[in-house]
């Protein structure tokens, strides 16, 4: 493919300011029509004729953007997959072939552009197209935009679009017998199909592969030519941010040569930047840039060290006095690095923004829903905002999902939250075919042009778990590595051609001779879980730790969606299918013995399961906190849940809040007191800001009802981004680790009622503690949504939780915590629909661990 490039250092012209007639889109999105086929070859061929008549028994209304399981649940004809067993019921549906119909009429004026598309923004997965009885192409790739020519079928007046999907599992099934066998994880033909690879079922989500036309579909229209992607990087950061070399790239199709001034506009507030570059367009591809230097710019940083300010960046085709087409983003002025340097632990793993180097807190992301197409833009937010409200500021895309929606992508760049993005590969060997690698070339490309523009991600990543599998000889031993072509050659000669702003890593975990090595690159850390206690974190001294967890149940208002009351008890039968890791359920048993007092009622294992994943978290972050910059990540498994499931998140499939949650918000404090279980214990003060905070710190040992042993207090200047131990703790003679535990407070100058941060620390596992009866004074003030909630005790209170009946929903500002004794501590609650302070004191509960 020939590309012209036109460049310019031209700043200072006026951004004209008229009528802009850009490409005209009609929206195909709305009802359609579905039809399972069962013909005959010969009957079947007739269905993309514009007046075949779909067979009405078999044919039911469909709703675009869509997949198929949904319409069959809205016409009746299909049972709630994630309800029970059910999704063994509805096994037949990734067994059929599926055709989507539709009828649109097109105005006269439409068909008079210059330039004609039919696009679907997202096919699941293979597919043929037929517009008006005519074939017009074929698609094999779920994640990426399909884009067809139609000037000349497209006609004026009534039209008829179909859409005929294979079914997915046979189109894999037969390529893997084609091509011969790869291993994979959970279904070994998936890595033939450029499909979602969790949906064909994962160790935390079902088997549903999905068929359907999921993202939105238009026709558009243009003359000339049309903006096909824009983006603007740093390319240079001076050292004290007082400018920013920025350069600014189009990319123009031209359908027909067209002498032509490309205008482009940076603006944040009353801060503006202007470029026109002269181009004599080339039909086909023209790249199009303009340097400049943006004076006093306002720097993007993540959540908890900076603000997120987003620039406007604009851009339009101007041919003659028209302005043919113009496109408008935001984006983030930043400098992303990762530093890996020679240590005496081996070679760091460091993120750095802006100069800063940044502790990376927080987890791993998957789809939100098996039927992506309910995954609304609300709900990315809400996920979202909850992340960030957790201090987290960053999170893995996982290469077993999808490459986002842009709702998803923008909530980032708002909030502050970094993105490690993976590419699609996972848990798999993937073919080494050259049909392959040019599907995962036009993959890649149409996916980096797609997503750069976005500050929020910070490292694109070539798979999830490959090269660690291939090291450990998971698939045996094999006479090559397949899929190395793709993440060693392909994927970084792109990100490098596309995106140099950004680094690129080869694999997760990835580094060193061992790619799960602990003394360099980044870590998954699993030994946890699968074979030891969350204990053993203390012994991982891994330089970045993408990823760690520990599984817990939702709670019970989740549980109740997906059982019926028969079902409610650990072991069911049901339990145990919406816990898809092996063993997983008796897993949580074992674990929950070692620490804590394992109860026969559901609602009090609920509660202790979700405490022993708090705990877990909590030890393996403050840990690697402890560490920092020595360790210089920690990514829990995970955050969001696809369906109802027992799993390692934090958000259940609702985002519904478990006890882990709170847990990893405290652990993620940007402020943070934290004892260590050495020998001496030992007190550290660990500080994200970029500034220097000054404090008090009182550190004490004392039995459950409050009497004091041992109290020491200082006054501390923390570094800023630092952690430092700042002493260790002389226990007792008489020390009873059964009785008797260590506090440490940290008070700001500005508030010495309660404590900006504190920790607990017992020496002795929770079951053997000897806990005192509580007498907790809990004082309720607000109205409507919006509540505080004061509580105190005059004994040491162990994880405890607050609920509102009738409300899951409920956003407390902490929950499940530890009260010390004679400990006062406030908090806000937010419920998600209104009630009178009457009606939440008689609704308000709570649970304690005894």
């Amino acid at each position: 493919m020939s590309v012209k490039i036109h460049k310019a250092k031209v700043v200072g012209y006026e951004m004209r300011v008229e009528e802009v007639k850009p490409m005209e889109r009609l929206s195909l999105d709305g009802v359609w029509w579905l039809t399972k086929f069962e013909l005959g070859e010969g009957e079947r061929q007739k269905a993309f004729a514009p007046n075949f008549p779909l067979p009405p028994e078999r044919t039911i209304p469909a709703q675009v953007p869509g997949v198929v399981h949904l319409d069959l649940m809205r016409a009746g004809k299909l049972p709630d997959p994630f309800y029970r067993l059910n999704e063994l019921v509805v096994r037949w549906v990734e067994e059929r072939e599926w055709w989507y119909r539709r009828e649109f009429e097109v105005a006269k004026e439409f068909l008079d552009h210059d330039a004609l598309e039919l696009v679907f923004h997202g096919l699941d997965t293979a597919a043929t197209i037929w517009l008006n009885g005519e074939k017009i192409g074929e698609t094999d790739n779920m994640f990426i935009p399909h884009r067809f020519n139609v000037k000349g079928v497209l006609r004026e007046g009534r039209n008829t679009v179909v859409v005929k999907f294979d079914s997915p599992t046979r189109v894999a099934e037969e390529r893997e017998q084609r091509f011969g066998p790869l291993h994979s994880s959970f279904y070994r033909p998936r890595p033939y199909l450029r499909k979602a690879q969790y949906s064909f079922g994962w160790d935390w989500g079902p088997r549903l592969p999905t068929t359907g036309i999921w993202r939105s579909v238009e026709l558009c229209a243009y003359n000339v030519a049309c903006i096909r992607n824009l983006w603007a990087y740093v390319v240079n950061l001076s050292d004290d941010h007082s400018s920013a070399q920025v350069r600014m790239e189009a990319e123009i199709d031209a359908v027909k040569e067209a002498e032509a001034r490309v205008r482009f506009m940076l603006q944040h507030g009353e801060q503006q930047f202007i470029a026109c570059v002269p181009a004599t367009l080339q039909t086909g591809t023209n790249i199009v840039y303009a340097d400049i230097t943006v004076t006093n710019p306002h720097l993007w940083f993540p959540n908890g060290l900076g603000a997120q300010p987003l620039y406007t960046l604009r851009c339009c085709i101007e041919v003659g006095e028209e302005t043919v087409d113009e496109k408008v983003i935001r984006i983030g002025l930043r400098k992303v690095e990762l530093i890996q340097e020679p240590d005496d632990e081996g070679k760091t793993f460091i993120i750095r923004i802006n100069g800063a180097p940044v502790f990376c807190k927080g987890a791993n992301w998957v789809p939100a829903d098996n039927f992506l197409p309910r995954a609304t833009k609300e709900r990315y937010r809400d996920l979202l905002q909850k992340a960030a409200s957790a201090n987290m500021n960053m999170l893995r895309v996982w290469g077993g999902g999808i490459y986002e929606d842009e709702a998803f992508y923008d909530a980032c760049d708002e909030l502050g939250i970094m993105v490690w993005q993976d590419f699609m590969f996972a848990c798999a060997e993937y073919p080494e075919e050259e049909w392959f690698h040019e599907q995962v070339r036009l993959e890649a490309e149409t996916v980096v042009k797609q997503l750069r523009h976005h500050p929020c991600i910070v490292l694109w990543c070539g798979n999830n778990e490959n090269d660690w599998f291939n090291y450990m000889k998971v698939w045996g031993q094999r006479d090559k590595f397949y899929g190395e072509t793709v993440y060693a050659k392909i994927l970084p000669e792109v990100c490098q051609r596309l995106d140099p702003s950004r680094p690129y890593w080869q694999s997760s975990p990835f580094g060193g001779d061992d790619p799960n090595s602990m003394s360099e690159g980044d870590r998954h850390s699993w030994d946890v879980w699968f074979r030891e206690d969350h204990t053993a974190y203390l012994r991982d001294t891994g330089r970045f730790i993408s990823e760690f967890g520990f599984q817990a149940p939702p709670n019970l208002a989740t549980i109740e969606t997906f059982t019926a009351p028969e079902d409610r008890y650990p072991n069911s039968k049901v339990m145990e299918h919406h816990d898809k890791m092996a063993d997983g359920i008796q897993r949580i048993y074992r674990y929950m013995a070692n620490h804590f007092k394992v109860p026969s009622d559901f609602s009090e294992w609920i509660f202790v399961a979700q405490l022993l994943q708090g705990e877990a978290l909590k030890t393996g972050i403050t840990h690697w906190r402890r560490r920092k910059f020595k360790t210089s990540g920690a990514l829990f498994w995970q955050l969001n849940d696809c369906w109802q499931v027992v799993s390692w998140s934090v958000l259940d499939y609702f985002g519904r809040l478990k006890m882990g949650y709170y847990f990893a918000k405290r652990a993620f404090s940007p402020l943070l007191v934290t004892i260590a279980p050495t020998s001496p214990p030992s007190v550290w003060i660990v500080n994200d800001y970029l500034t220097p905070v000054q404090g008090d710190i009182v550190v004490k040992v004392q039995d459950v009802c409050g009497k004091i042993f041992w109290e020491r207090h200082e006054s501390l200047a923390v570094e800023p981004n630092s952690s430092r131990q700042v002493m260790t703790v002389d226990l007792p003679e008489d020390f009873d680790p059964c009785k008797h535990l260590i506090s440490a407070e940290f008070y700001l100058p500005s508030d010495k009622r309660e404590p900006v941060t504190y920790d607990v620390l017992f020496l002795a596992p929770y079951k053997h503690i000897l806990l005192p009866e509580a007498d907790l004074v809990v004082e309720l003030e607000g109205d409507g949504e919006a509540f505080t909630l004061c509580t105190r005790c005059d004994v040491f209170v162990k994880g405890l939780w607050f609920w509102v009946e009738g409300d899951p929903d409920v956003v407390f500002s902490d929950n499940a915590f530890d009260l010390l004794p004679n400990m006062s501590r406030q908090i806000s609650l937010h419920l998600s629909r209104p009630l009178t302070l009457r009606e939440l004191r008689k609704r308000l509960k709570f649970w304690l661990y005894r």
